[in-house]
């Protein structure tokens, strides 16, 4: 007897490794033939192949009130068309739709894709890094005219190299190490290569929120003090000196670490550039007329000033609206309160997510917007579990 379930399973599998594939191997499609469509077309395919999962097995497995916010969000992207200058940042919304078919696909499975997917993109950013290449440069229309993004692009003014692996450039790179760093932060030897990747790309702030995600993780799971003290805990520190002391020598050089003091130096000019744009933004945004200020002006801020904002909140104020920021905003500040109430260290991993939208534009593009609805769901989900075990032992007791 054929199992329609497990012919299911199989479709929505095949689902999420098409998703992963047009999300993290379009560039270098470019890159290599100079075909830009790679993304949609398979996209599309695998937008194809859930549907004939689900046309197999009418079933949707994923949390309910998840799968109602997201209905949610894609009414207020609806609306909010209408209202735009352009659809650039529609991937605020669409990613939506991609997450909740990796989801709804088998959660396990997409973890164990996202870890094959690491080993990918780490073997090419060290093969990049010892070679000082890239394995592809895509072409852009910048400031300078239309360019190569190629190592001299990203590093020639600081003398350094960043790695990009896969990526259009290495603040990708940095934001995938960021996103994996959140994701799997309970386990160690992840937060281990999120910070080499960090270093890989030259990330200053993916360096500071990986080393940062570690510690927190460390101070989750143990009694820090007692754990230093620890057989474990020696031998665990043990190995992440002689990991620092590694990196150090061969991953981290003297312009990188001018570079990386240089983000915590409010004189240096890409700490400036930043204020200013934050400020540009802001008065922007205020002088918005009701329907703008509520739904946003996608594209607008950018065709005016040449560059986002560099702040992701306020990049969903002008490219979404009022709408749009409490979209994003209401679910971290949820899980914050749900981390306190049930004392979880979950607060300390949102606090970075605050943290990395407030310096870079962390929920824009296809791949970081998917790995922010990740861990937004993945949170969610831990504190389903410890409130099934609360009333479980009530029921007990």
């Amino acid at each position: 007897m054929i199992d329609v379930k497990s012919i299911s399973n199989f479709f929505g599998k095949f689902s999420i490794v098409l998703i992963l594939i047009a999300l993290n191997f379009s560039y270098l499609v470019e890159g290599l033939v100079g075909f830009t469509g790679f993304r949609n077309i398979v996209l599309l395919i695998g937008l194809g192949v859930f549907f004939i999962k689900i046309l197999l097995y009418p079933k949707l497995d994923i949390s309910k009130p998840f799968f109602v916010y997201v209905l949610l969000g894609l009414s207020i992207a609806f609306i909010s068309v209408f209202f735009w200058l352009s659809l650039g940042e529609i991937n605020v919304y669409f990613t939506l739709i991609t997450t909740t078919i990796v989801l709804s696909c088998g959660v396990k499975f997409l973890k164990k894709a996202l870890l094959g997917l690491v080993l990918i993109i780490l073997v090419l950013a060290i093969y990049e890094f010892f070679t000082k290449t890239y394995v592809f440069a895509v072409y852009r229309d910048t400031q300078w005219g239309i360019k190569a993004l190629d190592p001299t692009f990203y590093g020639g003014n600081w003398g350094l190299f960043r790695a990009k692996a896969l990526f259009e450039g290495p603040l990708a790179l940095a934001q995938f190490a960021i996103g994996l760093a959140l994701l799997y932060r309970k386990n160690l030897k992840i937060l281990v290569l999120s910070i080499v990747l960090a270093m890989l790309s030259n990330g200053r702030l993916a360096m500071i929120v990986c080393a940062l995600a570690l510690i927190f993780s460390l101070t989750e799971k143990y009694n820090i003090i007692k754990f230093f003290l620890s057989k474990k805990g020696l031998i665990i520190v043990f190995f992440i000196l002689m990991g620092c002391v590694f990196a150090l020598n061969y991953f981290v050089t003297g312009a990188s670490l001018e570079r990386l003091k240089g983000a915590l130096d409010f004189s240096d000019p890409s700490n400036q550039g930043r204020f200013y744009y934050w400020t540009e933004g802001i008065s922007m945004y205020f002088d918005y007329n009701l329907v703008h200020l509520l739904f946003g002006n996608s594209g607008y801020f950018r065709s005016v000033i040449g560059n986002s904002a560099e702040n992701g909140w306020l990049m969903l104020l002008l490219d979404n609206g009022l709408f749009g920021f409490l979209f994003y905003f209401l679910p971290p500040v949820y899980i914050t309160y749900l981390s306190l109430r049930f004392k979880t260290g979950h607060y300390m991993f949102v606090g970075l997510i605050f943290i990395c939208m407030m310096i870079q534009t962390f929920h824009l593009g296809a791949l970081a917007s998917l790995f922010y609805w990740l861990i937004i769901y993945f949170y969610l989900i831990d504190f389903k579990i410890i409130r099934d075990e609360k009333n479980y032992t009530n029921t007990l007791s």
